[in-house]
């Protein structure tokens, strides 16, 4: 079932042309990987669909009651909160239990830890734990695996899996292949960053972005695809 709509969108920063008349469709219970080379436009985009920024020119149309939560590139947080207060901050008090559930899952156990000592992987963690306790069926993603250990990004591949399983859509911009590769369908924004790109490459699963030439992200996937 499709859930939300990017229509006929574009968008520019001063001269700089970041993308031009880019549709797209995401169904419910997708698992789906936003890449391209670094200046496509992809967090702009995602911006866009969460509704942080808006268009130049098209419209995003999302379905009745269909509810998102988005992670930044880079959070913010406040220096003198702790782990617990900074994933609560703006919840209901109802959510407690989820989000100590959430932080535990993603190797973060002491929920007293004072935001501002944490190492960058560690706030990474707790940022995302404060996106998952949002009740939203669409999470937007800009690279959560930055600064994260190995561990780290199984953890949060274990994650996405079990909130995918249970009906939620995930879209995510990533730089790391391992988690592109498992992704049911992938963006490819493009081909190159600047006047270069801006355009949609190819979209499709894995495979078939692995079999694009014209996708530079496809050529370093397709031999993890062969593992």
């Amino acid at each position: 079932m499709n859930i939300l709509n990017v229509e006929k969108v574009s968008k520019t920063y001063g001269e700089k042309e970041l993308f031009n008349n880019i549709s797209l469709g995401i169904n419910s219970g997708d698992k789906i990987g936003l890449i391209g080379v670094n200046g496509t436009g992809k967090s702009t985009l995602l911006k866009i669909i969460a509704g942080v920024e808006e268009p130049d020119e098209g419209q995003v149309v999302k379905g009745k009651g269909i509810e998102l939560a988005y992670l930044a590139q880079t959070p913010l947080y406040y220096e003198n909160e702790n782990v617990l207060e900074y994933v609560m901050r703006g919840k209901h008090a109802d959510s407690q239990p989820k989000a100590k559930e959430i932080l535990n899952k993603l190797g973060i156990t002491n929920h007293g830890a004072m935001m501002n000592i944490l190492s960058g992987g560690q706030k990474k963690r707790a940022a995302l734990a404060r996106t998952l306790v949002e009740p939203a069926r669409l999470l937007i993603l800009d690279e959560p695996t930055t600064g994260l250990h190995t561990a780290d990004v199984h953890r949060l591949t274990t994650v996405l899996d079990m909130l995918v399983n249970a009906g939620n859509t995930v879209v995510v911009i990533e730089h790391n292949l391992d988690i592109i590769k498992t992704a049911d369908y992938i963006i490819d924004l493009g081909p190159e960053g600047g006047k270069g790109g801006g355009t949609i490459v190819k979209t499709g699963t894995p495979e078939e972005i692995a079999d694009c030439e014209n996708s530079y992200t496809g050529q370093y996937l397709k031999p993890l695809l062969k593992k």
